[in-house]
């Protein structure tokens, strides 16, 4: 049979746990017990058979495709939602070394089985979001959070902003994807967190940014006095400020330019 002929249309997810290379060798093993357990109570979860899905463990995370009628908007608003607020029980429980952190990227395309995996650009492309660097970043902008969600263009225009299942496309965040030679656009997003009020220097500067911050869509270097100054739209920081409801401290005050939204 002929790789045409196997070519298959599916939803791809890659999982990648956070610094698993810096556990021992135990501390890699109950890593990866936990890992488990945490995907499969995600998936009970959301009432999805994790059995149905086609997955290649990675020690430090999986490759999933999913099986063909999985709803694509379920897995975004409802799974990776759900492997967050698992992980972050897990994490208040855990020691430091133990605590899990995970980045997902989610991908649809053509698939094709091979002889040692699955081929297809679909496959590679998930496979470099998972690894980008804006995806990590996401993560590191709020120590607190246990999920990084980076999604495809195509995941972005076909679900996130049509809105299914409650998802909120103003919680998403544009950002330019680099990693070999791979380049294009793709969309982050933190389970509750805003990753469009926290200080992104990987976000992209195209127009959507453009129109969602007034204009201005990267961090400057530092204010004169030392910390950090930032512009968001209306929102001027001179100093350290939180970014979301775990954020990271980053730099004195805030400096509100519209009282109306100071009050939304």
């Amino acid at each position: 049979m002929t790789p045409a002929a196997q070519a298959d249309r599916r939803l791809i997810m890659f999982v990648d746990m956070e610094s698993y290379s810096r556990n021992d060798d135990m501390g890699q093993f109950h890593a990866q017990s936990n890992f488990q357990k945490i995907m499969r109570d995600a998936a009970k979860l959301c009432g999805l058979d994790r059995s149905g899905w086609v997955i290649q463990a990675s020690g430090d995370g999986e490759f999933a495709i999913f099986p063909p009628g999985t709803s694509e908007p379920r897995i975004v608003a409802e799974l990776v939602p759900a492997m967050d607020r698992i992980l972050r029980d897990h994490n208040r429980q855990a020691a430091d070394h133990a605590r899990i952190r995970m980045r997902v990227a989610l991908h649809q395309g053509l698939v094709v089985p091979g002889e040692n995996g699955f081929a297809g650009k679909a496959v590679v492309t998930a496979a470099r979001l998972v690894n980008a660097e804006p995806a990590r970043e996401a993560l590191g902008l709020f120590p607190d959070a246990a999920v990084a969600l980076i999604v495809s263009a195509t995941i972005h225009r076909d679900v996130v902003c049509q809105s299914y299942s409650g998802i909120r496309p103003d919680r998403f965040r544009r950002v330019d994807i680099e990693v070999k030679s791979f380049v294009d656009e793709a969309w982050v997003f933190v389970p509750d967190e805003n990753v469009n009020c926290a200080p992104f220097v990987l976000a992209a500067d195209g127009p959507e940014d453009a129109r969602r911050s007034g204009g201005k869509t990267r961090p400057s270097a530092a204010s004169p006095s030392g910390g950090s100054r930032f512009d968001f739209g209306t929102v001027t920081n001179n100093g350290p400020t939180v970014y979301g409801d775990h954020g990271r401290a980053y730099g004195s005050h805030a400096v509100w330019r519209d009282d109306e939204e100071r009050e939304r």
